[in-house]
């Protein structure tokens, strides 16, 4: 006995630039929240998070609250969901962290297999495209002194992002 599968996407890059508004949507208020960043500086990440996602070169990105001591108090991370047509779309919200005078406010990405399927010169070539330079982090993205719960989808047509908030 055989089986096959055709699978297609029934999204498009606008599907994903309408759910990574939602993120970006999360993103400035947490950041009016906590303080700890300019409405320029959302909007360049926000912005460079989804021509990530658009080129598909995107696997998840987390928001992640640091302490004045460097520790993780708060993050939220978003998993891309490439069939995600089953999940219900949510809005953006549940985003009052706490004011953190002298914390610091990331965000840190990671990459698709897609991406690390691109050669050097072609990854290059999409940095200098981007508006913020992305470096590496050291930041363990189990946050592993938190408790994670699910929070919410942000989701269009097929394509969708799976909240998960830690605290």
């Amino acid at each position: 006995m055989m089986y096959t599968e055709t699978r297609s996407q029934s999204y498009t890059v606008i599907d994903i630039g309408k759910a990574i508004d939602c993120f970006a949507a999360d993103l400035d208020m947490t950041s009016q929240a906590t303080g700890l960043l300019t409405r320029d500086g959302v909007k360049n990440i926000a912005a460079d998070v989804k021509a990530m996602a658009q080129g598909g070169y995107l696997l998840e990105a987390n928001i992640v609250l640091h302490d004045m001591a460097g520790v993780v108090i708060r993050a939220a991370k978003y998993q891309v969901a490439l069939d995600a047509g089953a999940l219900t779309a949510q809005r953006p919200g549940n985003n009052l962290w706490p004011r953190t005078p002298g914390g610091e406010l990331t965000v840190v990405v990671r990459y698709s297999s897609k991406w690390k399927a691109l050669s050097y010169d072609e990854q290059q070539g999409f940095k200098q495209s981007l508006n913020i330079t992305w470096g590496t982090s050291s930041t363990d993205l189990s946050f592993p002194l938190l408790s994670g719960s699910a929070d919410r989808n942000y989701v269009s047509n097929g394509w969708g992002l799976q909240r998960t908030v830690y605290k």
